[in-house]
């Protein structure tokens, strides 16, 4: 497994380094910081991950000390 991790990264160092870059128009859609992102306005609560992980949070402490 080390040989075959080791290889692998060897093979991924080279080739990077002998293919050229691709052009940025071409990346997006598929990188994050070339990517236009939404705007998030007016979205319900349920919509919107911060108070989904805020509330899922909440209940998985209250569950810890529920069933400690």
């Amino acid at each position: 497994a080390i040989l075959a991790w080791t290889t692998c990264f060897v093979v991924t160092i080279l080739v990077s380094l002998v293919t050229k870059a691709p052009d940025e128009s071409r990346l997006v859609g598929l990188v994050y910081s070339l990517t236009e992102r939404p705007q998030e306005g007016n979205l319900r609560w349920y919509k919107r991950p911060a108070y989904l992980g805020v509330a899922i949070l909440a209940v998985t402490v209250l569950l810890n000390f529920i069933f400690r």
